[in-house]
């Protein structure tokens, strides 16, 4: 009897739970419907929804293709001579000091000078002994062997080839200033012994100045002779007005950059030789031509091109046909046309025909960058006021509880 309690309750208890868990699934069913939604295990599924890259676009309109860029630059006398010390010797003399202002054949030093004079006055009394005695032979007439006479013109000759060596000597033993300008870095001083060729000196022209730059081939064709620049250093305030005067036609083996010299006027030695400059440079205009930024290309193993996106949201590839570089941008001569919209940022990460979402949109472009704030869009519509959106919600919540 008792056993026969226990599985009457046993099942009792089953059938509760049973109805429980079928009551509960009924109840999750019924949810799910008037949420829209389909019951657990259902077959139907949504179809997924086709995604999209964010990218920036620009309309291309191209615009000027001149520019400016800066390239920093050394400071250099506009006309500079080392002075040395040719044949070497006993210094004699210095007659100017370090940082003097020297004109055009002023004399500068005067090294072994007595020396070189005596030479020179030895090689004229074997001149003029060398005359007599040709003088001599050439009375007596055929009495004398005309090999005596022809030994006597050559001992002439010899006397005076050494006259004009004597003489060379004599003008390279006084240093003089090769033209006018400002001595620096004198290294003589009188009694001293200076070695044949030493260095003693640098000359330079302070006015007008010069500035020494290396660009790059990619700036060497934008630029032109006697084109305007501006030269900037940290220890003035405002600019000075150059022109460029020297384009070297070949690179540096060694840097691969080009040697560029622009010239101003420096009547206020406000450029001093060894100061570091920043010059900026106009490119020459192109005229109508199509310019776009270089780093707006993407570049693909055979072509480069841009991403051109239609009226329909898809990126199409296009490649382009490039023509000269112009400081940071590039000429395009066909492949894209003005009035197209290109993508600007995101670009690389596209294939043809990907749909794409655009966060903003500008213009290309204004000294070679995208302007954003030109294209307008509509603003959004105002939302609701936090109070407002605080009863809508409550009067919602009270319409649930009264059904």
């Amino acid at each position: 009897m008792t056993k026969f309690r226990m599985l009457s309750n046993s099942s009792s208890a089953l059938a509760l739970i049973l109805a429980a868990t079928l009551a509960l699934t009924a109840s999750s069913c019924a949810k799910q419907e008037a949420e829209g939604g389909a019951p657990a295990g259902s077959s139907e599924k949504k179809a997924p929804e086709e995604s999209a890259t964010r990218v920036e676009l620009a309309i291309l309109e191209g615009g000027s293709s001149a520019g400016q860029f800066a390239r920093p630059g050394e400071v250099i006398g506009a006309r500079e001579a080392r002075l040395a010390a040719a044949l070497g010797g006993y210094v004699e003399k210095v007659l100017v000091e370090s940082g003097q202002h020297v004109t055009k054949g002023q004399v500068i030093a005067r090294v072994d000078s007595s020396t070189h004079s005596a030479q020179l006055a030895l090689t004229r009394v074997e001149i003029e002994d060398a005359k007599r005695e040709l003088a001599r032979l050439m009375k007596m007439g055929k009495a004398i062997a005309s090999a005596r006479v022809d030994a006597a013109k050559t001992r002439v000759a010899r006397a005076k080839a050494q006259q004009r060596i004597a003489q060379n000597r004599m003008q390279r033993a006084t240093i003089k200033a090769p033209f006018a300008g400002e001595l620096v870095d004198l290294q003589l001083e009188e009694g001293e012994v200076a070695a044949p060729g030493q260095p003693i000196g640098r000359l330079l022209v302070l006015n007008p100045i010069s500035v020494s730059v290396s660009v790059t081939d990619q700036d060497v064709h934008s630029l032109t002779l006697n084109s305007s620049v501006q030269i900037a250093t940290a220890g003035s305030a405002n600019p000075i007005s150059g022109r460029i005067s020297r384009i070297e036609p070949a690179a540096d083996l060694r840097t691969r950059t080009f040697l560029v010299e622009v010239e101003a006027a420096n009547p206020d030695r406000k450029l001093l030789p060894g100061m570091i400059a920043s010059v900026e440079f106009e490119a020459a205009d192109r005229g109508d031509a199509l310019m776009l930024p270089q780093d707006l290309l993407v570049t693909k193993l055979k072509d480069n091109g841009v991403f051109v996106v239609s009226k329909d949201a898809v990126a199409r590839w296009r490649p382009l046909k490039l023509g000269e570089i112009v400081g940071s941008q590039v000429e395009i001569l066909s492949g894209v046309s003005r009035g197209e919209r290109i993508v600007t940022v995101g670009m690389r990460s596209l294939s043809d025909g990907d749909k794409v979402l655009s966060s903003r949109e500008g213009v290309c472009c204004t000294n070679g960058s995208v302007v954003f704030d030109v294209v307008g869009k509509k603003p959004a519509k105002p939302g609701p006021e936090p109070t407002q959106a605080a009863d809508a919600a409550a009067a919602a919540a009270k319409g649930v509880e009264s059904k």
